[in-house]
């Protein structure tokens, strides 16, 4: 069985460890000034303040599980795509679901793009917090499953020679 297990980068994992703890300090800190003053500057202060907290303690929390138990962030076979790398990932994505694979541009950034057959694939397959986010998500990429590819620890070579023999293969045997 030919396949490609991709981890993500530990650099990359320990950056955004560093930054979800200091925006949860910034969010922290926030709520003190907002508790320490008074009228509606404090409110918005405490808004801020609790919304940073909220969001970035999750991703901390996150961040720290996937430390522990740290798992591929990306595998290719002869079964599909298995996409691990965040926290509204699918899994598995079988290539038969797959319509067609290409890098896709935003924010800067370049994902792996999966055009699934059925544009709500993803969405139909996730528990109830994480439809919402990937229904957001959905929204702003045209593609339905984003693999960022810059925190793979592999290179964009590897990972294009990976994912092209695969789908060859595939697309040969249903031919």
């Amino acid at each position: 069985m030919n396949e490609l297990v991709i981890y993500p980068k530990k650099g990359k994992m320990i950056l955004y460890g560093i930054g979800s703890l200091l925006f949860v300090a910034l969010g922290v800190l926030l709520i003190g000034i907002g508790l320490s003053e008074s009228g509606v500057d404090s409110l918005k202060f405490l808004i801020i303040g609790g919304i940073s907290t909220l969001f970035f303690g999750f991703c901390m929390i996150y961040w720290v599980k996937s430390m522990i138990n740290l798992k591929p962030a990306l595998i290719i076979n002869s079964d599909g795509v298995t996409d691990q790398s965040s926290f509204i990932s699918p899994g598995l994505v079988k290539w038969e679901e797959i319509e067609d694979i290409d890098f896709v541009q935003f924010g800067g950034q370049t994902y792996l793009g999966l055009f699934t057959k059925d544009p709500n694939l993803i969405i139909n397959r996730s528990s109830s917090l994480k439809r919402t986010l990937n229904k957001m998500n959905k929204g702003l990429l045209p593609s339905q499953v984003n693999i960022p590819v810059k925190i793979l620890n592999c290179s964009v070579e590897e990972l294009v020679e990976s994912v092209s023999k695969q789908w060859e293969k595939q697309w040969n045997q249903n031919a």
